[in-house]
């Protein structure tokens, strides 16, 4: 390998690795406070809230038209005159968005079940959609030069931010506004943290070329984003209109629950983009770079996924409360979902990076209405039924996409998948059949999942335990 690509090599996988680290933090701090606002919250407040965030994310992905993701695409440096296009159509176009929100917020909660106070604070949330334009141009520059450590800073003092304000509000007054007004609070100390790492204001106007030029580029990628927001807040847009707030809330809570490994693979989604951009498909470094993510992710998150799955019964009334003992049954239903996911987010974003989003639209689509129909067919029964159907579509998808990404690399992933999935599945079974407490479930999962590991693919963990070892010094 040459000089300059192992230089390159090391420092993705240095960034990459620091990233990791931070989200884990992020992850923790997240994972605590939410302990607390599960004991201070009804689940009703968390089902009005992610209704709202619904329309909210819809809303920025409407609103960014892919320009973000064609700049981090783009080979070349990116001009001044493309950034201050950029900021100027994002900034502008959220303003539209803002507007119509607020105006269409008694629409809104009509059909969704919201009462007028938690209306007035849906309004109130509308001066979010004018933060993402505003930090976007110092974001696509960190990303663009690799500072993934400073973007993962950055993201764990907003998270703090959000978290800390979340909570004094709900001790104080309770209710979707506590939600709401921390959101607020966090995405403004990003805003603020953003321009301070990468300053240089751009200054407003927009080249009708340029513009052209970056919508051609980004339109496709921001259509798959879009796809993936209708599968992922399925419960928001659709349950929420079919069961009300309370049932988005205990939905939620099992899905978040057991999203906890995969939130902190999806994060990396960041890193990977840029990364798998910059190599041919052939490329040794770019099957290095795939495989060592995704392996890392099964690694650490299948066990992890497994004792969520078999401890639910004894931590979640025990951590969080009672009142959502009735998400455990989405927790069980959905790990399969989970499992697969935890590869699902760096296949999409290997085929985005290596200029195949028409194929990843197209798929994800295809995953995103069957998903929609099946729920459709089975919500009636319970939750738990919902969850069992996201995991139905979901793993015959990921399963094509691996086939699809080897013989794309020149080489099969299979080899490197096989031993965490194998382990994980062998861990579950035998715990959930042999042993009567829920916490003694979850700890031996863990010894036997380390053992079969071990049977299956012998000194292999170990290497890579050492590699990223390696990769923090």
């Amino acid at each position: 390998m040459e000089p300059q690509a192992s230089s390159l090599s090391r420092r993705i996988l240095r960034e990459t690795t620091r990233f990791a680290g931070i989200q884990v933090i992020s992850a923790l701090l997240l994972a605590g406070s939410n302990l607390i606002l599960a004991r201070l919250l009804e689940p009703h407040a968390f089902g009005a809230y992610a209704i709202g965030t619904f329309f909210l994310g819809l809303g920025g992905l409407l609103g960014d038209g892919g320009l973000g993701a064609a700049l981090l695409r783009y080979k070349g440096e990116v001009s001044d005159d493309s950034y201050r296009t950029t900021l100027t159509f994002l900034f502008a176009l959220g303003s539209g968005l803002a507007l119509t929100f607020f105006l269409a917020t008694p629409l809104i909660a009509a059909r969704w079940h919201l009462s007028t106070p938690e209306a007035a604070v849906l309004r109130a949330m509308a001066v979010l959609f004018l933060v993402g334009p505003l930090r976007s141009v110092p974001y696509i520059r960190m990303e663009r030069e690799l500072r993934f450590s400073r973007i993962a800073g950055i993201e764990i003092a907003a998270t703090a931010t959000r978290q800390l304000v979340t909570v004094v509000l709900a001790w104080k007054l309770g209710g979707m506004r506590a939600l709401a007004g921390g959101q607020l609070a966090g995405a403004l100390v990003q805003l603020a943290l953003a321009w301070r790492s990468a300053p240089g204001w751009p200054g407003v106007g927009i080249s009708r070329r340029v513009l052209r030029a970056t919508l051609g580029e980004g339109v496709p990628v921001q259509a798959l984003a879009i796809a993936a927001f209708f599968k992922d807040n399925l419960s928001a847009a659709l349950l929420g209109s079919l069961m009300g707030p309370a049932s988005v809330g205990q939905f939620d809570f099992g899905l978040k629950y057991a999203a906890l490994p995969v939130q902190a693979v999806n994060a990396l989604s960041r890193v990977q983009l840029p990364v798998y951009a910059r190599f041919d498909a052939k490329d040794p470094q770019l099957y290095q770079a795939f495989v060592g993510a995704t392996r890392t992710a099964l690694l650490l998150g299948v066990p992890l996924l497994v004792a969520l799955s078999v401890g639910a019964r004894a931590i979640v009334p025990w951590l969080y409360a009672p009142r959502w003992i009735d998400s455990i049954p989405v927790v069980h239903g959905i790990l399969v979902n989970m499992a697969f996911g935890l590869v699902a987010g760096p296949l999409f974003t290997l085929l985005q990076g290596q200029g195949r989003g028409g194929l990843a639209l197209r798929i994800f689509v295809a995953w995103t209405a069957a998903t929609w129909a099946l729920v459709l067919g089975v919500w009636h029964y319970q939750l738990s039924a919902v969850a069992w159907a996201y995991s139905a579509v979901t793993a015959p998808v990921v399963l094509w996409l691996i086939g699809w990404a080897g013989r794309h690399l020149g080489r099969p992933l299979w080899g490197a998948y096989v031993g965490p999935l194998a382990a994980g599945l062998t861990a579950w079974g035998m715990v959930l059949l042999g042993t009567p407490g829920p916490l003694a479930r979850a700890g031996l999962a863990m010894v036997v999942y380390v053992a079969a590991l071990a049977a299956i693919e012998g000194r292999r963990p170990l290497e890579d335990l050492r590699a990223w070892v390696a990769a923090l010094r």
